[in-house]
């Protein structure tokens, strides 16, 4: 759960806690929703028993803060406690796409403040009410159905918080690299960017433009500085891993293997070439 950052405990590099910078990214846009074995809406039609028209709480778990004052007020205080916590499903939001979760009593009951049963999501013929202190909008990556596995459910989470944690490393290992000075660094050959600048030039785009100089300019200038990055990019990787023990906060980029075609394509340069160069003809 992203949280505001205690001022006065912050971690540092030699205590190697993790994660060493704040957690900011919302788990739920991480969510792989493959995992889930209904829709939402098949979720709600639970609570509809045959033959009755009134839906009824869905049971389930979500995580939500145990203080319902503070958890409306500040839901990233550092301060604030997050628990698995019984509750009945009430509503399901397609825009946000957020469940409606209504915490249940000490007897297991979803109740309102008057002590009344709720049903069809607590609408009203005027709409629906203002939320009560025990009800939340919650992601489906903090709710877990009691009708669903488990096992399931928990893969699902751990493949999220994974897929965040990768992703907000990457994110700082491109800060890292996009931060380095450029200063002092080998600039790229002008026999080859004047190459590049040739090649633009042929694009049907460039021949027809009007501003092309002004155009050719700024490709020059992107050219250079994505050069200049890339040199940052190996001078980074190859000091951060030399010192791991010294960087181990900071996560590489995977490298991927180059792929062998299974299929090449073979171009015929026989009618180019011509008669000439016979040993072609027997390739």
């Amino acid at each position: 759960m992203p949280r505001h950052q205690d001022p006065v405990n912050l971690p540092t590099i030699e205590q190697n806690k993790d994660p060493l910078f704040p957690i900011y990214l919302p788990l739920q846009i991480f969510d792989d929703e493959e995992y889930d074995c209904r829709t939402p809406e098949e979720w709600l039609l639970l609570g509809v028993e045959p033959e009755s028209s009134d839906r009824k709480p869905i049971p389930g778990k979500a995580l939500l803060p145990t203080d319902d004052i503070l958890g409306h007020g500040d839901p990233k205080s550092h301060t604030l406690i997050y628990k698995w916590i019984n509750v009945g499903v009430l509503d399901y939001d397609e825009e946000s796409k957020l469940y409606l979760v209504h915490k249940t009593n000490k007897m297991g009951l979803v109740r309102d403040l008057n002590g009344l049963r709720i049903i069809n999501g607590g609408m009203t013929a005027e709409g629906r009410p203002p939320l009560i202190p025990c009800q939340y909008w919650v992601p489906r990556i903090c709710l877990l159905f009691l009708a669903e596995d488990p096992r399931n459910f928990a893969q699902r989470v751990i493949s999220a918080h994974n897929l965040r944690k990768k992703t907000q490393a990457l994110l700082l290992y491109n800060l890292y690299v996009d931060c380095m000075p450029v200063d002092g660094l080998q600039n790229i050959e002008e026999k080859s960017l004047q190459n590049m600048k040739q090649m633009a030039i042929q694009t049907s785009h460039l021949k027809k433009g009007s501003q092309i100089l002004r155009r050719l300019h700024l490709l020059e200038k992107e050219v250079s500085l994505d050069y200049e990055r890339t040199m940052n990019m190996i001078n980074f990787d190859r000091i951060v891993t030399s010192k791991r023990q010294i960087f181990s906060y900071i996560t590489l980029p995977e490298k991927e293997e180059e792929k062998v075609p299974e299929k090449e394509l073979v171009l015929d340069l026989q009618p180019q070439l011509g008669p000439e160069f016979p040993l072609l003809s027997n390739c």
